[in-house]
């Protein structure tokens, strides 16, 4: 019989920024109403200007991110190896994004796109601090 253990490693600023680039859905954490919620959203990394940018409507999601100082959005990938995972989370500011440029260039990034129509809006997280692990299942 095989044991196993988990051994975890940081990833580097490049390789959490092209986790969150290759990443088409992340989740949103924000609080309502005083208690944690996580939303997931299709999103798209914005490296022009290392921000997050998400299609939403005007309701819990945008009221919520854009009440608090900082929200929490993460990522996370199994590898072709199943023993192996990674995960980023950003910390950051949110703002709702309305120029047409940004919003026009966050369009043509999103490669899994889910519905967006007129009443759509957009919210732009502006990290503040990012951090990722990868995890592995080591036999012993």
């Amino acid at each position: 019989m095989s044991s196993h253990r988990t051994w975890l490693e940081s990833l580097s600023p490049g390789e959490c920024v092209e986790l969150l680039e290759t990443s088409w859905l992340g989740r949103l954490g924000v609080t309502v109403d005083g208690h944690p919620e996580i939303f997931p959203v299709n999103h798209v990394f914005d490296r022009a200007t290392g921000t997050i940018i998400f299609p939403t409507n005007a309701r819990t999601k945008l009221h919520s991110a854009l009440a608090e100082d900082l929200v929490a959005f993460e990522v996370d990938a199994v590898h072709t190896d199943p023993l192996v995972g990674s995960s980023v989370l950003v910390v950051g500011r949110a703002e709702e994004e309305t120029g047409a440029e940004a919003i026009t260039r966050a369009m043509a990034l999103r490669r899994a796109v889910w519905a967006v129509s007129e009443h759509t809006r957009w919210i732009r997280i502006r990290p503040v601090k990012m951090t990722g692990r990868r995890i592995f299942l080591v036999e012993r």
